[in-house]
């Protein structure tokens, strides 16, 4: 596949998976957005390993291909692979931080327990260990270079990444997986057996009011460290828009993630981050 056609592959496959994330991208500069989106085909691939493999130990050797994908970066022993080929371009234009890379497959390795995290502040290590870092990975992909900048950005990608737990509570049911930590379903009387019971069903909304605090206070955090960035910084921050509308949306909507009202649409994501 020719140069060209493999980012425009790249760039699709994004857009199908992670179209939030892509959006934001259209609106980064141009000379940096080629690899970010190939970052982001990289976040994508690893996130979808628990739905594509059959058993936890294929998703074991799963997420170990991709570690071995990343150290050949460190060597130039670029496997053939559209996104490893993608990242080992961006590599080479801005030296990618192949270690964060890492962390993020490891972080992943929590997709393939059904039930991960016992605590609140584990489920943040994990939302900052995928998005988190895939937002300051971007962060530096812009031509950026300043720690409290990054610090703003892990702070957007993991206010972002925990609101999309919450929205994609409904998918996660279909696929055997359950994030909410067993802290916040004792406070409310739940076990991983009885969240989903037609009976409990008040319980389970407070448990995802539970979940809506700790993301909102993620996001007003977020929020304090992006507006003291300067404003040729802004492109990096753009998430927040998006943070902050689904907040809204998942609030009017009773904290019921699958109601309608959660749902934004393509015209409505886009305004928010053109307004940033």
């Amino acid at each position: 596949m020719a140069e060209g056609n493999q980012a425009d592959y790249i760039s699709g496959e994004v857009r199908e998976y992670d179209y939030d994330r892509w959006l934001s991208a259209l609106l980064m500069p141009t000379d940096s957005r080629e690899d970010v989106i190939a970052v982001l085909a990289f976040n994508s691939e690893i996130a979808r390993v628990r739905e594509t493999v059959s058993e936890v130990l294929l998703g074991d050797i799963r997420l170990q291909w991709w570690r071995d994908a990343i150290a050949g970066l460190k060597t130039e022993k670029v496997l053939d692979h559209p996104v490893v080929k993608a990242l080992g371009r961006a590599n080479v234009r801005n030296s990618l931080d192949l270690d964060l890379l890492v962390q993020m497959i490891d972080a992943r390795a929590n997709d393939l327990d059904p039930a991960p995290f016992d605590t609140v502040e584990a489920l943040i290590s994990y939302a900052e260990g995928t998005g988190g870092l895939l937002s300051s990975q971007i962060y530096t992909l812009l031509g950026l270079n300043d720690d409290m900048g990054r610090a703003a950005a892990l702070k957007m990608g993991t206010a972002f990444a925990l609101t999309g737990i919450i929205r994609a509570i409904p998918y996660h049911v279909r696929q055997d997986l359950l994030l909410i930590p067993r802290e916040i379903l004792e406070a409310q009387g739940l076990t991983e057996e009885t969240v989903f019971l037609s009976e409990n069903r008040q319980a389970f909304f407070g448990a995802v009011s539970d979940l809506y605090s700790v993301c909102e206070k993620q996001y007003q955090e977020a929020l304090v460290l992006c507006r003291s960035r300067p404003s040729e910084e802004r492109s990096a921050f753009r998430l927040n828009a998006l943070t902050g509308l689904y907040l809204k949306r998942i609030k009017s909507g009773g904290m019921d993630p699958a109601s309608p009202k959660v749902a934004v649409g393509k015209v409505r994501k886009i305004w928010a981050l053109w307004r940033g």
